[in-house]
């Protein structure tokens, strides 16, 4: 039996109306049930050479080395890497669980295609019945790279490459954060276990960054925002809203005005997102 690959597709339908945006469509293939785990890809190695926990911080997404190689890519060939290496690690997940609960939570995974539509209290009930709060938290890592895949193909769409690309970096990022004990390819004793354990639990913020990226570009003007303040002031009551809703904690909601500000003006994800409308054309006639 030919064992199935996983496959993103991503078709773009162009308009000969300049006025009229192209539409394009993704299609995935993962045969949950047949896949078998393939060598490392280049993308791999470098994650793994430099994963998140131990990685400097750095200015711009742009410097990281993951960036770097995914920018040299087409769409399609982009979100494939980061799409394999997230199906990889979900596989190595989901072989710790029952048939039945196999079953259930593939249907968690793909489900959704956007996570700032998701709800984490809506998913963490559906994944009390199946998972242990570990593997839970280790599942909605997984969730929340492979949902980022589909919101960087959009971007990458409508916002551009450089957009797109950094999203991608920034699934990467979410999917290699937390708990790393379910993701290792060799036996680890257990104190290894709980060391590497104790190391991986620092939070990430980039599930709220990537809510605010969507803020930004939903509640934009159709001519973009006036300036920064302007999309400060629209987004701060709905990511207060979104926070509450899902019991975010990190970024805390009392420093929330001054984070977002913060990331707005600095943030190489979120102020990536801000597009600032271009200022009217005077003629002078003659």
């Amino acid at each position: 039996m030919q064992i199935q690959r996983n496959k993103l597709r991503v078709t773009t339908r162009t308009s000969n109306d300049p006025k009229i945006k192209s539409h394009f469509s993704i299609e995935i293939s993962v045969d949950f049930d047949n896949w078998t785990a393939t060598q490392k890809t280049k993308l791999e190695l470098i994650i793994e050479q430099s994963p998140p926990k131990e990685k400097p911080f750095l200015p711009n997404l742009a410097d990281y080395p993951e960036y770097k190689h995914l920018v040299l890519l087409n769409i399609e060939s982009a979100a494939n890497e980061v799409f394999e290496i997230v199906i990889k690690r979900y596989m190595m997940l989901r072989r710790t669980i029952s048939n039945e609960n196999k079953i259930n939570l593939d249907k968690i995974l793909v489900e959704r295609t956007n996570t700032h539509s998701h709800n984490n209290k809506e998913l963490k009930n559906k994944l009390k019945p199946i998972l242990t709060k570990e593997k839970s938290a280790a599942f909605q890592h997984i969730k929340n790279a492979y949902s980022s895949i589909f919101i960087a193909i959009d971007y990458y769409q409508t916002r551009g490459a450089d957009i797109g690309i950094k999203m991608l970096s920034c699934g990467l990022h979410m999917l290699y954060s937390g708990d790393q004990r379910y993701f290792k390819e060799t036996i680890k004793t257990r104190s290894e276990v709980a060391t590497e354990g104790g190391l991986a639990r620092k939070e990430h913020y980039l599930a709220t960054k990537q809510k605010i990226c969507d803020l930004i570009n939903t509640l934009a003007p159709h001519e973009g925002w006036t300036q920064e303040l302007d999309a400060y002031k629209a987004i701060l009551p709905e990511i207060k809203k979104y926070m509450v809703e899902n019991n975010v904690r990190r970024p805390a909601l009392s420093s929330i005005e001054k984070t977002l500000r913060r990331w707005i003006k600095n943030d190489p994800i979120v102020s990536a997102a801000v597009r600032i409308a271009k200022p009217p054309t005077h003629y002078i006639s003659d």
